[in-house]
């Protein structure tokens, strides 16, 4: 009996801990990231058998669920943990669970109950049991909490979940907060016309990207983009027309380049794409983006092309070289694209 009152009171002076953790934590930052990681970390310190945590974001009107942070009983996991998006039409009843914003499901490999598609999953991530529970935020589900064991199909007791439910519902403010703000931060980072990134906010990223190169070792490519004889498009069909154009041109951008790619508006017909993680692959990213642009927006375009060298962090001094390229291209006719040396 002593043991079992020892092992007690340090359940319970753990869980208090981690509630005054995750109170503080949460109170001290609006990026969404950082309250759903927090939120992962301390769930696996303050639930004893939880070797992994991760939570999904729920995309409702596209119906998918999308991985958002993670954390294991040995630390932040390779990311992305899953496959990034996860369509719900595969997991009804994990829809049915959000949709209700109450409740949880329970998985365990000893259970002979187990559907071959649940059983599956658990055999895929090396996991003995999880639960799963939704995300509410005043009231409503936005994302999904993954809890699993990695040594033990027991079930989950009342306690267990209960916990989870409570650091779930203390996060609940800090994660709708950290959405407005992120909501909010999105509206001034973009060009209300074409929807890209503004200028500012593009060297903003470009800068982040370069500190992360520099530190990864890799390269970013720059793409910069100028639509050829866009002045004629306003000045025989009007500035209509010309709007238009450009969001059709930043359509067909986005559409060309890798999901890690980041497209800009840097003014007027002027366009940049950040490219992470490239070096000459970045002329095949010029190459296809000449091509959609030509196909999807009936447009015509030049394009300069610079490579970050290793250790370089100046934003500026990448565009310029991008920017000599792209005069470049133009002299030698258009309609095609050119790399720096």
């Amino acid at each position: 009996m002593p043991q079992l009152r020892g092992r007690a009171t340090d359940r319970d002076r753990r869980e208090l801990e981690v509630l005054h953790r995750v109170a503080v934590t949460l109170s001290q930052s609006l990026s969404l990231a950082d309250v759903l990681t927090s939120l992962t970390r301390e769930l696996v310190y303050g639930v004893e058998r939880a070797s992994e945590v991760a939570i999904s974001l729920w995309n409702q009107h596209e119906d998918v669920l999308v991985d958002a942070a993670c954390w294991t009983a040995h630390g932040p996991p390779a990311w992305p943990r899953g496959q990034e998006v996860n369509s719900l039409a595969l997991y009804p009843e994990t829809r049915e669970l959000l949709s209700r914003g109450h409740g949880h499901r329970e998985f365990r490999m000893t259970d002979p109950a187990i559907k071959p598609d649940d059983r599956e999953v658990l055999e895929h991530w090396g996991w003995r049991s999880s639960i799963e529970l939704p995300l509410v935020v005043e009231g409503r589900s936005v994302g999904l909490i993954e809890v699993a064991d990695y040594r033990s199909a027991r079930r989950w007791t009342e306690r267990d979940i209960s916990f989870i439910q409570t650091i779930a519902s203390q996060a609940a403010m800090a994660v709708r907060n950290a959405q407005l703000y992120e909501d909010l931060q999105r509206q001034a980072d973009r060009d209300p016309l074409t929807d890209v990134l503004n200028h500012r906010a593009y060297y903003d990223r470009l800068t982040q990207e370069l500190a992360r190169a520099h530190r990864a070792g890799s390269s970013v490519g720059v793409l910069v983009l100028d639509l050829d004889d866009f002045k004629a498009i306003n000045d025989v069909r009007g500035h209509l027309a010309g709007d238009r154009a450009l969001r059709d041109a930043a359509a067909a951008i986005t559409g060309a380049c890798r999901v890690c790619d980041v497209a800009g508006r840097l003014g007027g017909d002027e366009f940049g794409v950040i490219l992470p993680d490239v070096s000459m692959e970045a002329e095949l990213v010029a190459r296809r983006v000449l091509d959609v642009v030509g196909r999807q927006a009936g447009l015509s375009a030049s394009i300069g092309v610079a490579v970050s060298a290793p250790g370089e962090i100046d934003a500026l001094a990448l565009m310029t070289r991008a920017d000599v390229s792209l005069l470049e291209a133009k002299r030698q006719g258009k309609r095609t694209y050119r790399l720096a040396a």
